[in-house]
């Protein structure tokens, strides 16, 4: 009975474009300023099929506003999510003792 010698490891082809540089804390997940850029412009998009509507334009239906309207909602309770989470956070550091 005779054993297979060991074949020598293969190479591995790169991946490509992957980043070596370390994450900076901070930067994953969304930030305050862009939440609340985001809740402005569904708030605009909001008024503005609503206008459409009330003047009357057969293209726009009343589920489209409702629709329109929960975005911009549930965008500003996102951006008052990440606010009070931010105070909290902060709240603790400041309560912290050293």
């Amino acid at each position: 009975m005779s054993i297979a010698p060991v074949a020598p490891p293969t190479t591995i082809a790169p991946i490509g474009n992957v980043s070596t540089e370390p994450k900076v804390a901070g930067t994953q997940g969304p930030d305050f300023g862009s939440a609340l850029a985001d809740a402005r412009a569904l708030e605009g998009d909001a008024t503005k099929v609503a206008e459409k509507f009330a003047n009357g334009d057969a293209s726009v239906g009343i589920h489209e506003v409702m629709i329109a309207s929960e975005k911009a909602n549930l965008a500003l309770r996102f951006a008052t999510t990440l606010k009070n989470k931010a105070l909290e956070a902060y709240r603790e550091l400041m309560n912290t003792q050293v």
